[in-house]
């Protein structure tokens, strides 16, 4: 099936220059001017990925970020952050942290801004289904977890830590592999969302013992019966 982008960016040049090459690459592209029409075409219909401009007139990227997010547990499409401008560490950061999935400069080569999206849509998409050990269960392609009957409410990701955990149960997974696989970046930055992921993950869990944290290096999953 092919995959359906919405492109969002107040400059209506911009924004169609950007369609036509994801046009051409194959995808169903739709196009909003401002992060208020972006938000009434998600809620009509979500996208497969959003490419989404960090600085529009109504409202930046973080503010769409959290309106999405607004009475659900999760994003649960890819958000890709463009930005001429608000590239310092700390924006990249911020919007890291409200739920983009990666940030790009515009003016990015073509080829590269393509394959971005290519593996944001893989990774989001393509989890290689579900994940059994013990009495958990998790789907990261689907948004999901259980433990037994129980569904656990983790944002993506958490529950993609998670995932990467359970994928490799009684292996000491490093934080710099987490952070590069989890948020696409070893930046250091990144150390308290990746405690808070952890945090999150066992208060979801509830039951102690699941995640052992490996001093200095990283965590592990514990299988239980």
């Amino acid at each position: 099936m092919t995959a359906r982008l919405l492109v969002v960016d107040d400059e209506p040049r911009t924004a169609e220059l950007t369609a036509e090459l994801l046009r051409r690459a194959g995808y169903v592209v739709d196009v909003a001017g401002s992060g208020t029409e972006a938000l009434e075409r998600v809620r009509a219909s979500s996208p497969d990925l959003m490419l989404l401009d960090y600085e529009m007139p109504d409202m930046e990227a973080p503010e769409v970020l959290d309106l999405l997010r607004s009475g659900a547990d999760r994003l649960d499409f890819p958000v890709i952050i463009l930005t001429g401008a608000r590239h310092a560490a700390g924006d990249q950061v911020l919007g890291i942290e409200r739920g983009a999935t990666d940030y790009i400069l515009k003016g990015t080569d073509r080829q590269v801004l393509l394959a971005r999206i290519r593996g944001a849509l893989r990774d989001n998409g393509g989890a290689g289904g579900v994940i059994v050990r013990g009495r958990l269960r998790v789907n990261a392609a689907r948004g999901q977890a259980w433990l037994g009957e129980r569904a656990l409410k983790l944002e993506r990701r958490p529950l993609l830590m998670l995932q990467l955990l359970v994928g490799r149960a009684d292996e000491v997974v490093t934080r710099a592999e987490i952070l590069e696989r989890v948020w696409g970046s070893s930046y250091s930055g990144f150390e308290h969302s990746l405690e808070q992921a952890a945090h999150e993950i066992r208060s979801a869990l509830v039951e102690p013992g699941w995640i052992e944290t490996v001093r200095g290096i990283g965590y592990r999953f514990v299988t239980k019966d």
